[in-house]
């Protein structure tokens, strides 16, 4: 049976197994009225449909656990000499370049493995970037020097801090381990990488590695903490105006299997009592087709500018609903692929089955996190929708519940 995805506001998904899937749509048309003596009848049609979209289906224990997650950290050196640095370090004079080595130099960055966590002893990493060479220290503070003297550009920088994680060593528990038997070091495309290109380099381009991920190996939660980013004590005087960016430990995932009765509670968490958090608008949808919105004014979300977007009550609130379907319409390799259900909304809105070429389930990359994104803000990515009805029960002869959701699809929400 397929599994339909009610997406929370946080961008996590709930999965669950239907058995009926109903789409109601009612066109809300004005008569028709006869028009006496001519014999022929009139409608209004204000474009004014009614939807609901109802869900009959069961909540089973899990036969495997969904797989954990190591918690990671990223740092990304082009959003320091791209969109930030633009203006002060343009060209690629070796002179200017000298004058940014001696900004990083002595720059601390402070994280925690999940081993070094988990022991409690107080154990953690110090990867500071030094103009010059330096020997490493292995202790309870571990100190990793990446030697930046003869780097050129930020490419070689990125290319310094991975080989020196490489060659280090840590302290885990008391022990002295090899940070690559902890941790495995990566590198991308950063998120700014045409502008620094062309900061530090006077033409187009784009350097592949300015964004380092770090990734702890082991899996769980208890790997997520505080990264910490500062110039040392002995460079305190030092000015650092183009800081590049560095997140915290995050996104790591315990291992989780769950019996009905645990998916039914969340549910029910999820459902009963969550908070809208202000309000989700999309002046976007509002014009449709008519007027073409720049995505930096597409979409409101008030969560965000009143900061309370990580309360648990607002990040539970369901926000829409994703329905696989397969296509061969907008499949690009011929083959069948899979979508999700769109729903036009918005004067002059087109949603064909040729051009609905959004993968399921997509992702997408904010401030190097990725996420899912929210139906209401990006459009093409579910049916923004909110639950109306949900009337689970349990099936003693089968051991199972059942339920039945409706859910009301709407693009402009407001609430507390």
């Amino acid at each position: 049976m397929p599994k339909i995805q009610l997406i929370r506001r946080d961008g996590g998904v709930v999965e669950l197994e239907a058995t009926n899937i109903q789409f109601s749509i009612q066109r809300n048309i004005v008569g028709p009225h006869p028009i006496p003596l001519l014999a022929t009848r009139a409608a209004l049609d204000l474009n004014t449909p009614s939807l609901a979209i109802t869900v009959e289906g069961i909540i089973s224990d899990d036969e495997t656990s969904t797989p954990g997650v190591g918690a990671n950290m990223s740092i990304d050196l082009s959003l320091a000499f791209g969109a930030a640095g633009a203006t002060s370090w343009c060209g690629s004079l070796d002179l200017l370049w000298s004058l940014m080595k001696g900004e990083m130099d002595n720059v601390v960055i402070t994280f925690r493995t999940k081993g070094q966590i988990d022991a409690g002893l107080g154990e953690n990493n110090q990867l500071v970037l030094k103009n010059g060479s330096a020997s490493n220290v292995v202790a309870t503070t571990s100190i990793i020097y990446a030697d930046i003297s003869s780097t050129t550009n930020t490419n070689t920088v990125s290319t310094a801090i991975q080989n020196a994680l490489n060659a280090s060593s840590i302290k885990v528990d008391g022990a002295t381990t090899a940070f690559t038997t902890v941790c495995t070091v990566s590198a991308k495309t950063g998120q700014a990488a045409a502008i620094s290109f062309q900061t530090q380099n006077g033409s187009a381009g784009t350097y592949t590695n300015e964004l380092i991920e770090i990734q702890n190996d082991v899996v769980g939660e208890s790997g997520n903490g505080t990264v910490l980013i500062e110039k040392s004590s002995v460079a305190s005087s030092q000015s650092w105006e183009n800081q590049f960016f560095v997140s915290n430990m995050r996104g790591g995932v315990d291992p989780v299997k769950l019996t009905k009765g645990d998916k039914l509670q969340d549910l029910l968490n999820m459902i009963v009592n969550p908070s809208v958090g202000g309000a989700l608008v999309s002046p976007q949808v509002l014009t449709g087709s008519m007027i073409d919105l720049p995505d930096s004014i597409a979409s409101v979300d008030s969560a965000q500018f009143l900061n309370i977007g990580e309360i648990k009550a607002v990040k539970k609130y369901i926000v829409g609903i994703r329905i696989p379907y397969e296509t061969l319409a907008a499949s690009v390799s011929g083959n069948r692929e899979l979508r999700q259900f769109l729903i036009p909304a918005g004067p002059g809105t087109d949603v064909a089955a040729s051009t609905n070429d959004q993968v399921y389930d997509p992702f997408e990359v904010v401030n190097n996190k990725t996420v899912r994104p929210n139906p209401f803000t990006n459009q093409g990515v579910a049916i923004p929708a909110v639950i109306s009805t949900f009337d689970p029960g349990y099936e003693a002869g089968d051991s199972v519940w059942t339920y039945s959701l409706t859910m009301l699809p709407v693009e402009q929400l407001i609430g507390l």
